[in-house]
């Protein structure tokens, strides 16, 4: 399917927190302080609210936030102005737009973006554009990147109800690095590819590895339709469906609009009426549970409507879907209608019942919500605003993206009025040095990285996924030792110990014995039984187990007095002789200096 979006890509740095010296860390604990407020939607600099904020603003909910003492301070909890920008983060970021060769601004200006969902303390995002124009190649196809900025995480969400959202201060404030892209022509395949290619290019840099730690949006349009930003994928397994589904949603509400588009008329004059009184004998325990906490059972009766809210968008998605999800999000109400009934305990005679109330006939459909009392007013116009615009176009909006694939309404797409300047944090200009320091990653890239070095597709991401790739670069830069061999005893071996023993041992110890090997001290099958014995805390230093347990690496004149007993026994394959080799001497033979004596010592070449 062909598809124009765009990808936004948020990911954490490993380092400090951006504004304070608190270290990045998620706390699993109970909470040592709470902190309660309530945010109002503030003018951005155009002097008018942002539609999001006085969306937020609408739910009238408290915000509680826990902070944990060991990963948030006053700057998280807005008690204290933002510190210097953190350096380090800075230079990452700076680092990682040089490899996306894009232009950088040689001064960053801090904005405050307006958030009142209450995932920001303060009411707002620190964020900051350092680069512009910039580009990424999949394969043979070039991204475009658009703009980077560097900006601070928003809390942790623990959970919400109709009256109180809670968030934990943890992940506030940790560095983050939003690259967002130029629109791209592609299909739901093609797009999968570029989130895995651009996961593995952030992981050449020192960024947070873990579920949570790189969110992907998307922002989809197919042709008649609007923009849609797709909100959370975290599992890039499944964003081809979602896509998909994305999609065919979009085409179906066209074609509804395309059809019956005129019934948005009919919405001038709707009949409502409470239903508490007739509906009090139901078998369904959903309106019982709402009659019995004092809340009122809503009815609206819509004329023409049957099979509308039925009507399906894509797999997992009805009109009514889109109706309720928006409800839940203002009033944590969904709604119930009368294509998909009887069920939930309502029987045919509450249906009767229901359209005799609302006057509705044979054509007619209702849908059934259930909220306070004094919301009613609020509910049904937000009801009637939401199928107006989903009768006249595509919603411009953002949807979070669910388990089953599919999305649902999150909340109005925020424009410019949502912006103001930051004026707390002073202009950064960004160094002389740090810019030159950053140059070096011009270009940078797994592929360049394949083509300077010879890595395999293999070792490249074993090295990325154990975040050992720097490391490794500088071994093989001061050691002259192959990647294999780094990739073997820095990983591997060093996995290998940690689980047989269920022991961690320092990188410290894998780099002695890297040193030892590119000495020609001992041979690279030596380090695993090193490594193993060091963990047991049996010596301190590879040094000391090469002298204690006679590993040290044979010499040429010394393999052959090893190896020519062996042929005189009558051995004469290679295979053969490599195996009884291995049982006298152990991992001290390099396999390649054998081969040669071996073939030596037979006269021939290659007797297998």
């Amino acid at each position: 399917m062909k598809l124009k979006c765009g990808f936004e890509w948020h990911v954490q740095l490993d380092t400090n927190k951006l504004f304070c010296s608190c270290p990045s860390l998620l706390i699993d604990k109970d909470k040592d302080i709470e902190i309660k407020r309530r945010f109002k939607a503030s003018l951005g600099e155009s002097g008018k609210a942002d539609i999001t904020a006085s969306f937020e603003e609408g739910k009238a909910r408290d915000v509680i936030y826990e902070a944990p003492v060991e990963a948030s301070c006053l700057v998280e909890a807005d008690e204290e102005p933002p510190h210097e920008i953190n350096k380090e983060a800075l230079k990452i970021a700076l680092e990682m737009s040089n490899a996306l060769n894009c232009k950088i601004f040689d001064e960053i200006i801090f904005m405050r973006k307006v958030i009142i969902d209450g995932s920001n303390t303060s009411g707002f995002q620190r964020t900051a554009l350092i680069a512009i124009d910039g580009s990424f190649k999949v394969k043979d196809k070039n991204i475009g990147i658009a703009t980077i900025n560097l900006e601070e995480d928003s809390a942790r969400r623990l959970g919400s109800n109709l009256n109180v959202a809670k968030f934990k201060l943890d992940r506030l404030g940790i560095p983050l690095v939003e690259i967002a892209t130029e629109l791209i022509e592609t299909d739901e395949e093609e797009l999968k590819e570029i989130a895995e290619e651009f996961g593995r290019f952030t992981r050449l840099f020192k960024v947070k590895r873990g579920i949570g730690t790189i969110r992907q949006d998307v922002n989809l349009s197919i042709e008649g339709g609007s923009r849609v930003e797709l909100k959370g994928f975290q599992d890039i397994r499944h964003m081809d469906r979602v896509i998909v589904n994305e999609a065919e949603r979009q085409k179906s509400l066209l074609k509804l609009i395309n059809d019956r588009g005129y019934l948005s008329q009919n919405l001038n004059s709707i009949n409502n009426k409470g239903l508490n009184q007739i509906l009090s004998s139901t078998k369904s325990e959903l309106i019982i549970r709402g009659i019995k906490s004092d809340k009122l059972v809503l009815g609206i009766g819509f004329k023409n409507f049957k099979g509308i809210f039925g009507y399906k968008l894509c797999e997992g998605k009805r009109f009514g879907s889109e109706v309720s999800d928006y409800l839940k999000a203002l009033f944590g109400a969904g709604i119930i209608h009368s294509d998909e009934l009887p069920a939930y305990g309502i029987s045919l005679d509450d249906v009767r019942k229901v359209k005799e109330e609302l006057n509705l006939g044979e054509d007619d459909a209702f849908l059934i919500t259930i909220i306070k009392k004094e919301e009613k007013e609020r509910a049904i116009d937000s009801i009637l605003n939401r199928i107006r615009s989903l009768l006249a176009s595509v919603p411009t909006e953002v949807r979070a993206v669910n388990e089953d694939n599919t999305s649902s309404f999150l909340r109005p797409i925020g424009g410019k009025d949502r912006m103001y300047i930051e004026t707390d944090l002073p202009i950064v200009e960004v160094e002389k040095d740090l810019l030159k320091e950053a140059e070096k990653f011009k270009g940078f890239s797994t592929e360049s990285l394949k083509s300077k070095y010879g890595l395999n597709d293999d070792t490249l991401n074993l090295l990325i996924k154990a975040k050992k790739l720097d490391l490794a670069l500088k071994l093989n830069l001061e050691l002259k030792l192959d990647f294999n061999t780094i990739k073997k005893v820095l990983v591997e071996d060093l996995t290998y110990v940690r689980h047989k023993l269920s022991l961690d041992l320092d990188e410290n110890a894998a780099i002695d014995i890297l040193k030892q090997i590119a000495d020609g001290t001992i041979t690279k099958e030596a380090s695993a039984p090193i490594l193993e014995r060091m963990a047991l805390n049996e010596f301190k230093s590879a040094d000391e187990a090469i002298k204690k347990v006679n590993l040290r690496k044979l010499y040429k004149d010394e393999l052959k007095k090893e190896i020519l007993p062996i042929i005189k026994s009558g051995k004469l394959n290679e295979n053969d002789i490599i195996i009884s080799l291995k049982q006298k001497v152990g991992p001290r033979f390099d396999y390649n200096e054998a081969i040669s004596v071996i073939q030596t010592l037979n006269g021939k070449k290659g007797n297998n």
